[in-house]
Parts: C-alpha cells; sequence; structure tokens
C-alpha cells in the first residue's frame, strides 16, 4: 500500500450524502488509516462566493474549506436542475483549484447520463445492446416491435429504480408507454438482452481491474441490483472481462468505476458504467475492499 510520511497534513474531503453508507464510512476509515485528515462534504449544504477579486467556497457556519483532494461517493439526489447543476459547478470550483478530485465532474456525468454514455461506447467500439431515445410515441411503439422486449431506464437513474420490461405480447403496451413518456418526457429503451438472470459488476480503479461479482437477481424478477435484492457471488475475472471493464472505464474518462456487462448468447455486452459505485458488494462476495485502493491512486495523485 502507497504511503507518505506527510500524510497527517493531509485534508481530503469526502462528497457523501449519508455517511454511515458502507462504502462511505470505508472511504473515511481507510484515509484517516493512513493518518490523513478525512472531511465529509455534503454538496447541498455549501456555499459560494464570487467578487471580481476573490471566490470561495464554505460551509453551513461560514467555514471555508482547505482540501488538499477531494473523494467522491455520491453526489446526492436533486429535486431541480439548477440544484444538480450547482453541485457539480461547485466540483468543477474544486477542480479548477488544481486539487485532485476522483472522480472527476465530467466522468460522473458521462457514466450518469445513460444516452451520452452509450454514444462514448459506441465511439470505443464497445459492445452494447440496441438503444432508441425517444419523445415520439410512434417512434417508440416501433423500436419495441423491432426488440420484441425492450428494458425502459431513466436516462439519469440509479439503483434499478424507475426500471421497467415492456414485451410486445403485453396488453395496453401503447399506453402503458404513454403514460411513461408523459411522465419523463422521454423514453429510453434499451433491446432486452437474454441472460442467465444475473450481471456482472467490474471493480475498475485506474487501469486495473479489481475484482468481479455476479449479481443475481431474485426469482421472478429481471433487476440485478443489490439494492433492489440481487445477491452477490464471487465472479472469476477473465481476460475478457477484465480488458472490457477497463475500456468502459477509460470511454467515461473515470478513475474508478462499477461495469455492469451481462451475458448473452453471443458474448458479454456493456449496460452501464457508475463512477460513484459501492464496494460493499464485492467486500461481501470476494473480500477485496476497493476503497483502499481508491484512495491509494488519490494520495498518487496528492504527491
Amino acid at each position: 500500500m502507497y504511503k507518505n510520511q506527510n500524510a497527517k497534513a493531509v485534508n481530503i474531503g469526502i462528497v457523501l450524502t449519508d455517511p454511515d453508507d458502507w462504502t462511505a464510512s470505508a472511504f473515511l476509515k481507510n484515509i484517516r488509516k493512513r493518518g490523513a485528515n478525512a472531511v465529509p462534504i455534503t454538496l447541498s449544504t455549501l456555499s459560494a462566493s464570487i467578487s471580481v477579486s476573490d471566490s470561495s467556497i464554505f460551509n453551513a457556519d461560514s467555514t471555508g474549506l482547505n482540501l488538499n483532494a477531494i473523494l467522491v461517493r455520491d453526489v446526492g439526489i436533486s429535486f431541480s436542475l439548477e440544484q444538480i447543476s450547482f453541485k457539480f459547478d461547485l466540483l468543477r470550483h474544486f477542480e479548477h483549484t488544481n486539487i485532485p478530485v476522483l472522480n472527476s465532474s465530467t466522468a460522473i456525468q458521462n457514466a450518469a447520463n445513460k444516452f451520452y454514455s452509450f454514444y462514448l461506447f459506441k465511439n470505443a467500439h464497445l459492445p452494447i445492446p440496441r438503444t432508441v431515445v425517444t419523445s415520439e410515441l410512434e417512434v417508440a411503439m416501433n423500436a419495441l416491435t423491432d426488440f420484441e422486449a425492450a428494458i425502459v431506464k431513466p436516462i439519469f437513474g440509479s439503483q434499478g429504480k424507475g426500471i421497467y420490461k415492456l414485451e410486445t405480447s403485453q396488453p395496453d403496451l401503447k399506453q402503458k408507454l404513454a403514460t411513461l413518456l408523459k411522465a419523463r418526457g422521454v423514453l429510453y429503451l434499451q433491446e432486452f438482452v437474454p441472460n442467465p438472470g444475473r450481471d456482472i459488476r467490474v471493480f475498475v480503479v485506474g487501469e486495473e481491474a479489481l475484482g468481479a461479482i455476479y449479481r443475481v437477481s431474485q426469482q421472478g424478477s429481471f433487476i440485478s441490483n443489490l439494492s433492489q435484492g440481487g445477491t452477490p457471488h464471487k465472479c472469476e475475472l477473465t481476460d475478457e472481462i477484465e480488458q472490457l471493464a477497463i475500456r468502459a472505464t477509460k470511454a467515461v474518462g473515470a478513475d474508478f468505476a462499477g461495469v455492469d456487462l451481462i451475458e448473452s448468447k453471443d458474448g458479454l455486452v456493456l449496460l452501464e458504467v457508475n463512477a460513484t459505485p459501492s464496494g460493499k458488494g464485492i467486500k461481501l462476495a470476494c473480500g477485496i475492499d476497493v476503497t483502499e485502493r481508491i484512495i491509494d491512486l488519490l494520495f498518487e495523485r496528492i504527491y
């Protein structure tokens, strides 16, 4: 493990929303084990001051932040475009002060945007399922007819929430699509990939895949996210899995990521890259604490 004798002088901000979250707690613990100061930060509580001569960011009690680096665990849910924009503007402000920010605001946004991330994956020649994004009901119906079965996702979403599986054989299909379109304004439809009832989550830090887990969905469910009842099991890290995960992480510009793959009849298919992944599942299934290596990487950037 990378160490430095000057670690005691280091203040590392941890962007989080829940300090009791497993991954957030592991980040805080492992930073303190290194002798550095771990400073929990909730972006929604920060304010900014800008003038001709100066700009600063400060917390609720007007205390300024003196940080050597920032590690982003969780940006948090926002209820308005203005609020989420300001959160990412704060991260960009930190980046422009020349301190390391992992992951960067750009990487997190690239990965979180399911449409734009797929554009990046396509340009990187990565295997992805056919996808259609539209605000036109007839276009959505035509895509579903072509796919026969599709997964409808929020363009911005996490933890498997707001995901539906639709098939052409379902009654009132057009009405269901119309209801989703009215609620969301745009539909993201992805061809359903028949699979063994599981996906693969690969953890990448830097240019190394540390390990992988199967996330096995509950019986009767097609969603394998651990937050939706999926269970983690150890997955053998093959060269194919490793290289695909590293390429996907690079495509969105992330320093670390959880990369989701699925096993199709024609081989591995890339579903998503998560630039703020939980490390709990791989710790439970494989005994690997990915937060230690992420912190190693952060310290390497500081020094």
